[in-house]
């Protein structure tokens, strides 16, 4: 049988991570678990004489500090109105967001994956690609999605 002690809910602001919050809330109080909250941040490119110049993992941008300080603000007032255990861990990380959940849920202790889906299809997943199709194929633990409920209007636009 699969215990559960901790739950990794990545988010990205939306509606379904949202709502995945809301029920990895819930889990995490009935299972007696705990809460790790990543928000993947994807350091912006720069555009230099030369053209683009993408910024490196660990190299230091002017202002780059000011805007991770500003999403891990944005991170703390997305989580506050949850009723998140004691113990939850927030966390901000740099990378590509599937990468960057994947290697989170390989950490020892993660045991469960509960994220938000957009639910795209056609075009626009061929585009956007799915975060959650590539945590679900890839994840080393059982992943819940959930989408926002019907009629979100933001839901609706992502």
């Amino acid at each position: 049988m699969l215990t559960i002690r901790q739950i990794l809910v990545p988010i990205d602001f939306s509606a379904p991570s949202r709502a995945a919050l809301e029920h990895a809330a819930g889990l995490a109080d009935r299972l007696d678990a705990t809460v790790v909250v990543l928000h993947t941040w994807e350091q912006p490119s720069y555009f230099g004489p030369e053209g683009v110049l993408i910024a490196a993992p660990g190299v230091v941008h002017p202002g780059l500090d000011e805007v991770r300080r500003s999403v891990e603000r944005e991170l703390a007032q997305f989580v506050a109105g949850a009723a998140l255990p004691a113990g939850t861990d927030l966390r901000v990380v740099s990378g590509r967001p599937a990468e960057a959940i994947l290697e989170a849920a390989a950490e020892p202790g993660i045991d469960m994956i509960v994220m938000g889906t957009h639910g795209r299809s056609g075009l626009a997943r061929m585009i956007v690609g799915s975060v959650a199709e590539a945590v679900i194929r890839h994840a080393p633990c059982p992943v819940l999605t959930l989408r926002a409920p019907q009629g979100d209007a933001e839901a609706d636009e992502t």
